[in-house]
């Protein structure tokens, strides 16, 4: 029994540049999960694996905001990735859209179009720029609660995150003058996925914390984020709830 592991991942909330721009990102991901099946009769089941995405995000004035383009120009992952190495290339060239508000709230980033390889690869990307303040100085702190829900019906989980952040230093970053910002969150899981047992219910909660650099011009130059997850799996096939472990891991880093 394999959890669909990309839909759970919640490592860190999207990026915001508050300026007009097209900036091109290395998105570096590592997962690894546990699933103890010894109450149902089973063994634990282990899985780990890591994938490294290329993308290109584009933000345009629009009415209250901002929108966002992220157009997908690789993804490939290791030997051990749940996603078959074929739907990750034919996931080149997909495109995403979001919105960003002006006080740069961004809601979340959506496939355009129905291109079955968007919807499969949509957890790896859904969650890999933080917010970005405007005029953000050093010292301030700020809160925010996001809930988004992926997949639909019988197959969806909802993550639901608390973030404080806080502008924490100063620095320079790839020669720019820059601010390091700093953010903790916990997180509640819950939904339902089909598997070859029959229907089963997830719910749990996750802890985790990371930092990312914003530059003078409100341009995203990248982070950090860490997060592990206590979660359990419950449905006919079993007596009782099995626990889930995971840990996840993203590292974000601007091209040239």
């Amino acid at each position: 029994m394999l959890l669909r592991i990309v839909d759970l991942a919640a490592v860190a909330s999207v990026a915001i540049v508050l300026a007009p721009s097209t900036t091109k990102y290395r998105i570096e991901q590592s997962l690894s999960q546990e699933i103890d099946a010894t109450a149902a009769g089973g063994a634990k089941q282990k899985i780990a694996f890591s994938t490294i995405s290329f993308v290109t995000v584009t933000l345009s004035d629009s009415a209250g905001g901002k929108s966002m383009r992220v157009v997908v120009d690789s993804i490939r992952g290791d030997s051990a990735t749940p996603i078959p190495s074929t739907v990750l290339d034919s996931a080149r060239g997909a495109v995403f859209s979001g919105f960003v508000e002006r006080s740069g709230r961004p809601t979340g980033l959506q496939p355009s179009g129905s291109a079955p390889a968007a919807v499969q690869i949509q957890g790896l990307l859904s969650d890999f720029f933080p917010w970005i303040r405007s005029g953000l100085k050093v010292g301030e702190t700020w809160a925010d609660t996001t809930s988004k829900t992926n997949g639909t019906g019988a197959d969806s989980v909802t993550v639901r995150r608390v973030s404080s952040y806080k502008a924490a230093a100063g620095e320079t970053r790839e020669s720019r003058k820059a601010v390091r910002v700093t953010q903790d969150f916990t997180s509640s899981v819950a939904g339902t996925q089909p598997t070859p047992n029959g229907p089963a219910r997830i719910e749990g909660t996750g802890r985790g914390s990371g930092f990312y650099f914003v530059g003078t011009d409100g341009r995203y130059l990248g982070g950090s984020w860490q997060q592990q997850s206590s979660l359990t799996i419950s449905g006919s096939f079993t007596t009782q709830p099995l626990p889930i472990t995971i840990s996840q891991k993203t590292t974000v880093s601007t091209l040239k």
